[in-house]
């Protein structure tokens, strides 16, 4: 009987591994150790990091990034592109932040902390200290491993943008020494610029982080252990695989909530994890509803949340600079106590944050490089899910008779702006912050919804999860993406993504001239003879009248034209124009004349910047010009409330 039970169980233990099978490739392994000293403001560490080189090449260096050292000084690359300001906070002179490496060696091996030096290899500010290069004594082989043994200390600044501290609140991201990607033989390992993020490879992370016993802890990943230590201190330790970063928050004044979650189609389980500052209960109904809004609405339309945990962190509002921000399985939200339900903010942050963990936690593209990846595709996500949720007239701004969609807030910063840069750009490289958010964020989520309108819904739904499924736990690139879009629509969509992500041009096609002129009875000579015969004046002869419509590109870019025109007698003629011309001209002789004209009558071309040139009456209708002057005048208001708030 031992032999036949022995051999079920190694049977039904081998098809169980896929089950446990990693989701990614794990080119990291972080096993850290973490002291957080309140009186200091800082955070001891200790870090064994292994990495594999997944190249065909030999790497005789490695590089890291030093996040922290951005808040070093003033001469930073970050603070200086930034001017100073982030979220319209200054840095506290009196607390400024960065990342100490106290020793750095090869696990048995060489002592590398002389080897250590800094170098910027996007600008060259020599005060630059967020890049960091060691050289090794032997270069790591192809598809090896090397274990470092890390000890550092990260001193927070006071919270400026994303990390640091404010008053009890910590909020530790980006604060270890952490790889860059090794790509191709060489490293990916940009500074820290004003208006980037982040970009790593997958792996697994296991940290311990050490609070004074009264603080309340959150952290990537799953708390698998609790320890109460004697000096007034506990110890808690988090692990997750298949993620490629790790922060963690700690405050007094949280409060904890944990809910079970899970979703029958597609199959989801997690662990709703709230961390509620004690001045903001009164937004846990709306935190909690919002977040399980987005898994669903994420699980159903890409993919099935995978994780067993998700952390909403919700700051205190003097640390409102690290609210606002996504990392693996865990998210800062932003709140305040006196945000009216109508105000939707709490709920579209947490929305968006949680969203980050599709398009950069799992679908890791190079935040740096391709920002729109992660942005714009969150955004466009987050402009569909708040219109399901929220009403799509209202879901960004709910109060009585004002009412705002994201869709239309995202469409108001797009119309009127300039044309200084396209989508597709490096996110250091961008004219202005300003310029970086216009594009990676708002045009590019409205390029999307305009390929989904031009594709059709079911068609772009097949584009987003085939995307998904395709890139996860992968690093993708904007081709990545163009690939897929034409593979699923079976469509050249090149003279899409060339015009309306490479180019800063502008969409914008007019209705021009509607004429319909009376076409006489022959009159006067013809052949030497008049050809006028006074009693045929007096016929009943049915009118003819040439009718001619005018459409015109008045933008660069150029857009297939669908245009609607339709005569007194309730006819109507749907015409295709390819766009590429100035202009283009339909006449047709009918026995009535032209009523009106409508281009784009599907509203298709969600970024043409001017709307209301887009169709024309024969007889202009007063009333209609002061309609839409007043329909003006109060988005105009609700946009002026929204910026206010």
């Amino acid at each position: 009987m031992k032999k036949p039970m022995f051999v079920v169980f190694v049977f039904l233990f081998i098809f169980s591994l896929p089950c446990f099978a990693a989701m990614s490739k794990h080119i990291v392994d972080y096993r850290i150790k973490a002291k957080l000293t309140p009186e200091e403001k800082a955070v001891i560490g200790y870090e064994i990091l292994t990495w594999l080189n997944n190249s065909d090449t030999p790497v005789s260096e490695l590089q890291f990034h030093l996040y922290l050292n951005a808040f070093k000084n003033n001469r930073s690359t970050f603070l200086k592109e930034r001017g100073g300001i982030s979220r319209s906070i200054k840095p506290d002179e009196q607390n400024w932040g960065y990342n100490e490496i106290r020793k750095i060696k090869i696990k048995n091996g060489a002592d590398l902390t002389t080897a250590v030096e800094y170098i910027q290899p996007d600008d060259g500010n020599k005060d630059d200290q967020t890049v960091m290069r060691v050289l090794l004594p032997e270069p790591v082989l192809p598809h090896k491993k090397i274990i470092l043994e890390i000890e550092f200390y990260a001193k927070l600044p006071k919270v400026f943008a994303r990390a640091g501290f404010e008053n009890n609140f910590y909020m530790a991201s980006q604060w270890f020494p952490k790889i860059g990607v090794l790509q191709e033989g060489k490293w990916n390992c940009h500074q820290y610029h004003s208006s980037s993020e982040f970009f790593a490879d997958f792996g697994v992370y296991e940290v311990e982080i050490t609070v004074p016993e009264e603080y309340v802890v959150g952290a990537t990943g799953k708390r698998v252990k609790e320890i109460d230590n004697q000096d007034g201190t506990k110890t808690y330790i988090y692990y997750q695989e298949d993620i490629h970063d790790f922060a963690w928050t700690a405050c007094p004044d949280f409060v904890e909530f944990h809910e079970s979650y899970s979703l029958d189609d597609p199959p989801v389980k997690t662990e709703i994890i709230l961390l509620i500052h004690r001045s903001h209960l009164k937004l846990k109904k709306r935190y909690l509803d919002s977040l399980k809004n987005g898994i669903e609405f994420y699980s159903q339309n890409y993919g099935a949340y995978p994780y067993p945990t998700i952390t909403l962190v919700d700051p205190p509002l003097k640390a409102a600079g690290a609210g606002g921000m996504e990392y693996p399985t865990l998210f800062t939200t932003l709140g305040a106590w006196f945000f009216p339900k109508g105000l939707l903010i709490p709920e579209m942050v947490t929305i968006h944050e949680f969203g980050h963990g599709y398009w950069y936690g799992m679908v890791a593209s190079n935040e740096f490089e391709e920002p729109w990846l992660d942005e714009g595709i969150n955004s466009y996500s987050e402009i569909k899910a708040m219109a399901k949720y929220y009403g799509e007239d209202r879901s960004m701004l709910n109060l009585g008779p004002l009412k705002i969609s994201d869709f239309t807030f995202q469409r108001a910063r797009v119309i009127g702006s300039g044309r200084l840069d396209p989508i597709l750009k490096k996110s250091w490289e961008f004219y202005s912050g300003g310029s970086y958010g216009l594009n990676s964020y708002s045009k590019a989520a409205l390029s999307l919804l305009m390929l989904e309108r031009y594709l059709g819904e079911d068609i772009m739904a097949m584009v987003m999860k085939t995307y998904f499924k395709r890139w996860k736990f992968k690093h993708p690139t904007t081709e990545n993406f163009i690939e897929v879009a034409e593979d699923v629509s079976k469509q050249d969509l090149g003279w899409f993504f060339d015009q309306f992500w490479r180019s800063p041009d502008k969409l914008d096609y007019a209705i021009g001239r509607l004429r319909s002129t009376e076409v006489k009875e022959p009159e006067g000579i013809f052949e030497g003879q008049y050809k006028t015969d006074p009693k045929d004046k007096e016929k009943n002869v049915e009118k003819i009248y040439k009718n001619e419509v005018s459409i015109i590109r008045k933008g660069e870019l150029v857009f297939p034209q669908d245009v609607l025109i339709i005569f007194e007698n309730g006819e109507e003629i749907r015409e295709k124009w390819d766009g590429k011309d100035r202009w283009k001209k339909f006449k047709y002789l009918r026995p009535y004349k032209l009523k009106s004209a409508q281009i784009d009558p599907e509203n298709i071309m969600i970024l043409d910047i001017d709307h209301m040139n887009n169709s024309r009456l024969m007889k202009p209708n007063k009333i209609l010009p002061l309609k839409h002057a007043l329909g003006l005048m109060l988005d105009f208001q609700k946009l002026l409330t929204w910026i206010g708030m």
